[in-house]
């Protein structure tokens, strides 16, 4: 991938895209590929900040691993998406680990000293952080407002009712946008207790799962799962 097309890839990025072509082109002057199999590790938590990123294909999972082995993912990253603006702007070094959960992973990496004069020298560039990291904070409210339910059912379903669905014959299609073996880390539910979750709604006639996708027949029964 050449210059002109890693100032695409940034172009496209929904909090870049009022940035002056000059700045961008600034940044992807100071640009690489970095290309992972599946596993293959793009930072870990404590390596100096060097850099922020963005996803060209693939995807990332930011995570911490937790005592007993197991790891708490905090956020799942798929093309087109930016990632580590926020670890430049205030820290020294990553908070989480970043890995790719996809083979044929390819990540852009723009130097940090180049983006962070850019974020010193034009409003534009502040004002796209600023947007970014607003999104990034109701990301995590989010996140918490789910982690913060002790039964797992209830962080299941109230995950389900608020993925984007469209609208069939039997009900409501969800795509989950991960494996759920993705999701289940992602909602601290250990695997076994969500496939059992998934079984027992499906018997009761509330959903039907195929793959990553799961229809809601029954939103009401959800919505009762998740008070």
């Amino acid at each position: 991938m050449d210059r002109a097309a890693i100032e695409g890839v940034l172009a496209e990025v929904p909090h870049l895209r009022a940035v002056d072509a000059a700045v961008l082109r600034r940044l992807s002057g100071a640009a690489r590929i970095v290309r992972l199999e599946r596993g293959g590790a793009l930072f870990r938590e404590g390596d100096p900040c060097r850099a922020f990123f963005v996803v060209v294909q693939g995807g990332i999972t930011l995570f911490r691993p937790l005592p007993d082995g197991r790891i708490q993912v905090l956020r799942r990253l798929r093309p087109g998406q930016m990632f580590a603006e926020a670890a430049l702007l205030t820290m020294t070094s990553y908070p989480v680990h970043a890995e790719a959960n996809d083979a044929g992973t390819e990540i852009v990496e723009v130097d940090g000293k180049v983006f962070l004069d850019a974020f010193r020298s034009d409003p534009r560039v502040a004002a796209a952080m600023v947007a970014s990291l607003s999104n990034w904070l109701l990301q995590l409210v989010d996140r918490i407002d789910e982690l913060s339910i002790a039964n797992a059912g209830a962080r299941l379903a109230r995950h389900l009712l608020r993925r984007p669905a469209k609208s069939t014959k039997a009900g409501f299609e969800v795509d989950l946008g991960q494996t759920k073996k993705e999701l289940a880390e992602q909602l601290a539910i250990a695997p076994e207790t969500f496939s059992r979750l998934l079984k027992k709604w499906k018997d009761a006639g509330w959903v039907e799962s195929d793959g990553n996708r799961v229809t809601i027949l029954d939103a009401d029964a959800l919505e009762r799962e998740g008070e």
